[in-house]
């Protein structure tokens, strides 16, 4: 395991223990008191013990070795899972907080405030931010790893893991915030609107949330290239006085460690054949010409059985020496 996938992983069961711990205590505050901000807030809690417990599973699943039906591995699992637990855990708890907080508004249900209810917003306060704190030291290694600023490698990045739990715990704090304002308002004026527009925001927050983590992972699921990549083979390649042109770059993210790369190249010919005779030279270029021909004859041997092989890509190895034999 990586370095990254260690840190990743610390920071997601984290991120699960305490959100475990904050979603029971959460629901037994709403019980006492009834509060629509603090159930709002258990949901959330709820969704983000789940939501986590998904991106662990992509994690380990994520980690698996290649094999003969998954060639390149099982890195984009990691992304998949993610997107599995944005749309479908954060959407319904939303879509569930804002049904039960107009419920609560149309039968006129006045919450009851307690000192029970306001410690469990100072224990989840206190919680959840030690899981923020450890979220955040892990994304600080990883950009200062990559050296990038906090903005750009929040927008680049490649680990939606720990990206997922540094978000998700930024907006648990901010919904709390939410929840205290709401409760204190309801508490001070006797009037549960406050606490129901605080639970709203709280709804608002996770619908935010899912549409976030589902637009950050859908690019990895769909061949996004890796920029960072493309820019340093097109670098190093165009300052190579062995390469003519560098007709394309193509790259494919498969993981927050690994990319494909696939590139085409013209070669300059005064730097291959430099130290060759005439003769060597005519049959160098002969032989290149017949690889051309025997690699494009065995694309369309492909083809004409697969018309979905659109992008072949051979490499061939390299010739026995016969000398030596």
């Amino acid at each position: 395991m990586s370095h990254s996938e260690d840190g990743s992983t610390k920071a997601v069961l984290t991120a699960v223990v305490a959100n475990g711990l904050v979603t029971v205590a959460k629901f037994i505050g709403f019980s006492f008191s009834g509060s629509s901000a603090l159930l709002a807030e258990a949901i959330h809690s709820l969704a983000d013990t789940a939501n986590q417990g998904l991106l662990f599973l992509g994690l380990k699943r994520s980690q698996r070795v290649a094999d003969g039906k998954y060639h390149f591995g099982y890195g984009q699992e990691r992304y998949f899972w993610n997107l599995v637990s944005a749309v479908t855990i954060f959407f319904l708890g939303c879509v569930y907080t804002v049904m039960h907080s107009l419920d609560q508004l149309k039968h006129g249900h006045e919450p009851e405030m307690s000192m029970i209810a306001f410690g469990i917003i100072g224990f989840a306060f206190i919680v959840e931010g030690y899981s923020l704190w450890v979220a955040l030291k892990e994304f600080t290694r990883q950009r200062t790893e990559a050296n990038m600023g906090f903005a750009q490698y929040f927008k680049e990045t490649r680990d939606p893991t720990t990206l997922a739990v540094l978000i998700e715990d930024s907006v648990a704090v901010l919904g709390l915030f939410f929840a205290l304002i709401g409760m204190s308002l309801s508490a001070y004026t006797g009037s549960a609107i406050f606490d129901i527009i605080a639970a709203l925001a709280i709804a608002a927050l996770m619908g935010l949330l899912a549409y976030f983590l589902a637009i950050t992972n859908k690019k990895y699921l769909i061949n996004v290239s890796d920029e960072g990549i493309n820019s340093a083979a097109l670098d190093a390649w165009t300052k190579d006085e062995r390469v003519q042109d560098v007709r394309h770059v193509h790259s494919i993210v498969i993981s927050p460690e690994e990319s494909i790369v696939m590139a085409e190249l013209e070669l300059r010919e005064e730097a291959l054949f430099v130290d060759m005779t005439t003769e060597e030279v005519q049959r160098a270029i002969l032989f290149m010409k017949r690889l051309d021909t025997v690699r494009a004859s065995l694309e369309e041997q492909v083809r004409e059985n697969s018309k979905a092989a659109k992008h072949i890509y051979i490499e061939f190895t390299g010739l026995p020496d016969k000398s030596k034999e």
